[in-house]
């Protein structure tokens, strides 16, 4: 018995095809039309398969009734083709998204919506009928042809749905791609399940054109619920087909289950699902049971790192195995390891509050420590006292500040006690995660600078030398040709007495040029000198008739220097104090104090040193002697500061002259 319908039906059907057609109009205008057109198609097609129903249950003309009949037929094929079209587009299946096969799928569709509106014509879908107050009237009346059309129909629907159901079976345990999934599964389910219960006349309405409903409402929840076309689930082919990572999905027996073609490279077998984890990869049960959260594993000559996580939910519980091949990344850690390790520059790697955290085996040569010995220490405790502060500005700023980076030349102390000078460049890597520290590449510069150090030296002296040669020379030389010229007028002795004098001065001035040349620049080979012995050689060369010297010096009292040198001290100290005093003088050599590695000093009783002149004697060509050259004492003090040591002129107790020498490094 034919089911009487009222205009409420009619209107229901009619909501039914307006809210799919708006959810159509929404998703394409606010989504990308390259993810969504699929959808709409299948949500237009839904709505030119409800809206004609509901007007057909009212509508008695039968023209307008044909209209309407045909737009049913047409809007069931779209639907059917827009669900598969979609389906094959939520899950990635790019295979059926070729333009050749999704190609003919629509145009088969194009060739049904042809055949069933030019009907009258030939006959082929059904007979005429009255399309009044029957819902889904062709059912009614069809022939052969109209069954190949629902077979079509029902083929792609099934065949979206059932794509649908496993892609719900792969979201399963992923929270909200997991719920997406179950109502994209449900949208087109549960009108297709009503269509078949009303087929076989389980129902004796066909219950799916109010079905439709409920797929617009799910797809909505989906939408505005779970953030749908948002966050839609990744095809499994795309993204884990596709890692260059491996993994193994293990279950609660520790059996493999499931595996990407990335970890199959890993493997030796390819035929791992199935196997117990001890047999696959039995480096990596201790994983599984807790026993370590990463171990690294060899695998047919790749070095891979293993980690695992846990899956559970209230059915299943198992793990995923995640390999990673780190073969290339090992590789670059030991050339990079090789060449710090080979490099004669320092690598020191220091944490945010100076302390050492890693330091490269050339810290050894260059400063005596071992890497170990450096491990945890404040960096800062071995620069030098007088560049700590400057050292710690420049850290504090590096760390806190806008630099990135910052220079540096400091003192640091050698294991041995001495100061080695480090020349480099500090990088701010604390916020890397690889390194986590500041980096400090650094250099000896210790003798660069020394030589530095003595080419300033040389150029001075060669400056010096320079004007005495062009200056003190001239003079004596012009005095010399003066009197050569009277004494070849008038014969006097006087005359030729003057040239001999001034010949004598430039001889003087040449044999101290001489010796500052070959003095007081460096040391060749510093070994121990007996002081007393050498005070005595000197003596024995400079001593004038009524001059005393009393030397208090320990007998086996040794320095480190050159004795040739340290010969030239005493004699120009000597030599000193015998010609700028008119009276014999008495000269005493002692220690400097009760300490005999403070130093010495060489003291006279004669008139002494006017304070004034005292800074002013130890610059060349400075002399209060017609017959000094004022070279003596600028060769004491060169030779002095090459040992290291630093020489003052002060007053003696009997008020003469006294030159304290005094050691600012060992001495023995």
């Amino acid at each position: 018995m034919p089911h009487e319908f009222t205009t409420g039906h009619a209107l229901s059907l009619l909501v039914v095809g307006l809210l799919n057609l708006a959810l159509a109009a929404y998703i394409l205008r606010t989504r990308s039309r390259h993810d969504v057109i699929p959808l709409g198609i299948f949500l237009v097609g839904i709505a030119l398969w409800t809206i004609p129903q509901g007007l057909l249950l009212v509508e008695t003309d039968p023209a307008v009734g044909f209209a309407l009949a045909k737009t049913v037929d047409s809007g069931a094929v779209i639907m059917s083709t827009g669900l598969f079209h979609f389906a094959m587009a939520y899950a990635g299946r790019e295979d059926w998204l070729r333009l050749r096969r999704l190609g003919a799928v629509y145009a088969i569709t194009g060739a049904w919506v042809v055949l069933t509106w030019t009907n009258p014509a030939h006959g082929l879908m059904h007979d005429p009928m009255q399309f009044t107050e029957v819902l889904l009237p062709v059912e009614e009346y069809q022939n052969p042809i109209y069954w190949v059309y629902v077979f079509y129909n029902w083929t792609l629907s099934g065949a979206g749905i059932y794509v649908f159901f496993l892609e719900y079976l792969d979201a399963r345990g992923s929270d909200v791609y997991h719920k997406q999934a179950r109502l994209v599964l449900l949208a087109p389910l549960i009108p297709g399940v009503a269509n078949v219960l009303a087929f076989n006349e389980t129902t004796a309405i066909n219950y799916s054109v109010w079905g439709f409903g409920a797929t617009g409402i799910l797809i909505a929840v989906a939408l505005y619920r779970y953030r749908w076309l948002d966050l839609v689930p990744v095809a499994r082919d795309r993204v884990i087909d596709g890692m260059q990572d491996g993994y193994l999905v293990v279950d609660h027996k520790r059996r493999v289950v499931d595996l990407n073609p990335a970890a199959r490279t890993l493997l030796e077998d390819d035929n791992v699902v199935g196997s117990p984890i001890d047999t696959v990869l039995p480096e990596c049960r201790p994983l599984l049971d807790g026993e370590t959260r990463e171990v690294t594993i060899t695998r047919n000559g790749a070095v891979v790192d293993a980690s695992v996580s846990a899956l559970a939910d209230d059915r299943i519980d198992g793990f995923v195995l995640m390999l990673r091949d780190v073969t290339e990344q090992r590789r670059a850690e030991k050339r990079f390891q090789a060449l710090i390790e080979n490099v004669s520059d320092l690598i020191t790697v220091v944490d945010d509050d100076g302390r050492v955290t890693y330091a490269s085996p050339s810290v050894r040569p260059a400063i005596g420590y071992r890497p170990e010995e450096l491990a945890g220490e404040f960096l800062l405790e071995f620069v030098h006292a007088d560049d700590r502060s400057d050292a710690a500005e420049a850290f504090a700023a590096l760390r806190d500040g806008p630099a990135a980076e910052t220079r540096f030349e400091y003192r640091l102390r050698h294991r041995d006690g001495s100061w080695v000078v480090l020349e480099g460049v500090a990088v701010d890597l604390l916020e890397n995660d690889i390194v986590g520290g500041i980096v400090i590449n650094s250099r000896d510069v210790t003798e660069r600078n020394d030589r530095e150090r003595e080419l300033e030296r040389t150029n001075r002296r060669l400056e010096e030398f320079a004007g005495v040669i062009s200056h003190d020379l001239r003079t004596p030389l012009r005095i010399a040709k003066t009197y050569a010229e009277f004494a070849e007028a008038s014969a006097k002795a006087d005359d030729f007495r003057a040239v001999s004098d001034a010949h004598d001065r430039m001889e003087r001035m040449i044999t101290s040029l001489l010796t500052m040349a070959r003095t007081g620049v460096t040391l060749e080979e510093p070994s121990p000198v007996v002081l007393a012995a050498v005070v005595e050689d000197a003596w024995e060369i400079t001593r004038r008739d009524g001059a005393t010297l009393d030397c208090d010096l320990d007998l086996d009292w040794s320095v480190v220097g050159d004795r040739d040198q340290l010969l030239h001290v005493f004699e120009n100290l000597f030599r000193n104090a015998i010609e700028h005093n008119d009276a014999p003088v008495a000269l005493r050599v002692s220690h400097l104090g009760d300490d005999p590695d403070r130093g010495f000093a060489v003291a006279d009783d004669g008139v002494g040193i006017p304070p004034e002149y005292r800074e002013l004697v130890f610059e060349r060509g400075q002399t209060t002697s017609e017959e000094g050259a004022g070279f003596g004492l600028a060769i004491v003090r060169d030779v002095v500061e090459a040992h290291g040591w630093t020489i003052d002129a002060c007053e003696s107790r009997d008020g003469g002259a006294r030159f304290e020498i005094t050691f600012d490094s060992p001495t023995a």
